[in-house]
């Protein structure tokens, strides 16, 4: 069965509220490695019918778009609270998981992403600092979706909690706790 692009619901995400957690990849933002490939798929796209980017650059752009706005939407000094709201629109989520698709297919070695691989071994060694893998650029995109499509009952109490700015209660700081303890399992600093 396949889904319909932007019929999911948008999501109210609750998010870190101390900068770590997103400043692990924010280096994959606006002017980043997702940018990189954007530009890359874009020209490549002018000069060819079948891009080898897989992706079109549209996408790795939105994908970098939204990593920049994340990585805005909590304050450098950390100083959001425990968490932050954050409202997510339900294709910008398609769209990172687009890219991270693309991006485990290259970590498994499919064919088809030798020209991913050849851009992205190029810019995670000698352009991000500090240097890293191709996995772990999916790494670091997968740990920002997992804060992003964390989907518990906890999720909604807290979001709620922060939304409607109500006292913190037992319900609302057990809520928390299954929340960090979920961020925590998916390797997200916090």
């Amino acid at each position: 069965m396949t889904g319909v692009r932007g019929a999911a619901p948008d999501l109210a995400c609750v998010l870190p509220g101390r900068p770590e957690w997103i400043q692990d990849a924010a280096y994959l933002g606006d002017e980043g490695v997702l940018d990189f490939l954007a530009c890359a798929a874009a020209a490549d796209s002018a000069h060819q019918d079948d891009s080898g980017y897989l992706l079109p650059a549209g996408t790795y752009r939105t994908a970098a778009l939204t990593i920049a706005s994340l990585a805005a939407a909590v304050p450098k000094d950390g100083c959001a609270g425990q968490v932050v709201l954050c409202p997510m629109p339900a294709w910008k989520l398609e769209t990172l998981w687009d890219v991270l698709l693309v991006l485990r297919r290259t970590v498994a070695g499919d064919p088809d992403t030798d020209v991913v691989r050849d851009l992205l071994d190029d810019l995670v060694t000698y352009e991000v600092v500090p240097a890293r893998t191709v996995e772990q650029v999916a790494d670091d995109l997968e740990r920002v979706l997992a804060v992003l499509m964390l989907d518990l009952p906890a999720t909604k109490v807290v979001a709620t909690a922060v939304a409607l700015d109500r006292e913190r209660d037992q319900g609302v700081i057990d809520a928390y706790r299954q929340i960090t303890a979920a961020w925590t399992a998916a390797g997200v600093r916090h």
